[in-house]
């Protein structure tokens, strides 16, 4: 089941997040601030955060209006814990924010990931999306 995180999520995204290798230990408070930001008001700008979850959190996808466009929003952060890779839990959450956005009516969905080595599998995964 996909569905929207909620303040209580917040221990379990950023347990998520880490197992999934989405943020190094020592750069957690990224996603802390970002969550903040999402109780904060952001949720109310437009931002989303939605979980895979089956008795647990197993996925974890942030999409976001990006500013100064027309109906463009941007992926700004997808993972999924490593011990369930390769069951299409990324595509489902990918298609979850793609048919959201289109019911929406908005125009384009950004996804970009780093170059580094560490996000290889990554690069791979939205290659195949194309």
């Amino acid at each position: 089941m996909i569905r929207l995180v909620t303040r209580d999520d917040s221990a379990a995204v950023i347990a998520l997040a880490l197992a999934a290798g989405l943020f190094p230990p020592e750069e957690i408070e990224v996603l802390d601030k970002m969550l903040a930001g999402y109780f904060g008001g952001n949720f109310d700008d437009g931002h989303r955060c939605v979980l895979d979850v089956e008795t647990e959190p197993l996925g974890v996808a942030y999409y976001a209006p990006k500013t100064a466009t027309d109906r463009t929003w941007e992926l700004i952060m997808i993972g999924i814990r490593r011990d369930t890779h390769g069951q299409g839990r990324g595509t489902a959450l990918l298609h979850y924010v793609e048919n959201a956005l289109r019911a929406d009516g908005q125009r384009l969905l950004l996804v970009e990931t780093s170059g580094t080595p560490d996000f290889a599998g990554a690069r791979v995964l939205h290659e195949m999306w194309l």
